[in-house]
């Protein structure tokens, strides 16, 4: 679960930095209202690569759907050849 604080707790940065690293997601509020969300730069490249990940599930479900061959898709991303 996210930690909510007042932007003002920015004037002590340090402290900040060590929070985010211990992993949980912050979110920083301005009078009372959500507007920044800080993460550690490993949460932020898991959630890139598993947004990436997803992205192309759903390219490849919708290549399925216009009846686009596991081929296909090999050349796309270099895999090689699937067919005998």
């Amino acid at each position: 679960m996210e930690m909510i604080k007042p932007s003002s707790i920015l004037r002590d940065y340090n402290k900040v930095i060590d929070e985010v690293q211990d992993g949980e997601p912050i979110v920083l509020t301005k009078n009372g209202v959500g507007k920044v969300v800080m993460v550690n730069i490993d949460e932020w490249q898991r959630k890139q690569a598993e947004m990436w990940l997803l992205t192309e599930l759903n390219r490849a479900e919708q290549d399925f759907g216009e009846g686009k061959d596991i081929d296909e898709f090999a050349k796309k991303y270099k895999l090689g050849e699937f067919s005998e």
